[in-house]
């Protein structure tokens, strides 16, 4: 096996991670199945609160706009170990709000990399109000 500059990048990169923090980018139907798979996970909507109500959201989610999260942290699982179900309306917005979760402490974040569009896109539900 030829050892690339690319691959040595790869694996210095991966020692500078921490093995305690998690943030991993799937598409609607790994998402459908972390959102049955886990019913407890805190499920987090990270758009304004007009695209929460003209564009639907995801049952049982909790809105709190990208730019509010630190300032709402409160509102927040109290365990910083807790899974965090994070999307927005099209991936932008929660790749922002992963790294400031991360940065805030939380360690497992698994984001919609397609957000909310790509969800309805895939044939899932949302509601609305």
């Amino acid at each position: 096996m030829r050892i690339t500059p690319f691959l040595i990048l790869a694996l210095f990169l991966s020692g500078c991670t921490s093995d305690s923090s998690s943030w991993e980018r799937v598409d609607a139907d790994i998402f459908n199945e972390e959102i049955n798979d886990n019913p407890e996970a805190f499920l987090l909507d990270v758009r304004t609160q007009g695209e929460w109500e003209d564009d639907g959201h995801l049952e049982d989610a909790t809105l709190i706009p990208h730019t509010e999260l630190e300032d709402r942290e409160s509102e927040l699982p109290e365990d910083k170990d807790e899974l965090i179900l994070l999307y927005c309306r099209s991936g932008n917005r929660s790749q922002n709000a992963a790294s400031t979760l991360l940065d805030m402490g939380y360690t497992n974040i698994v984001e919609l990399q397609v957000g909310i569009n790509g969800w309805k896109n895939a044939g899932y539900p949302v509601v609305y109000g």
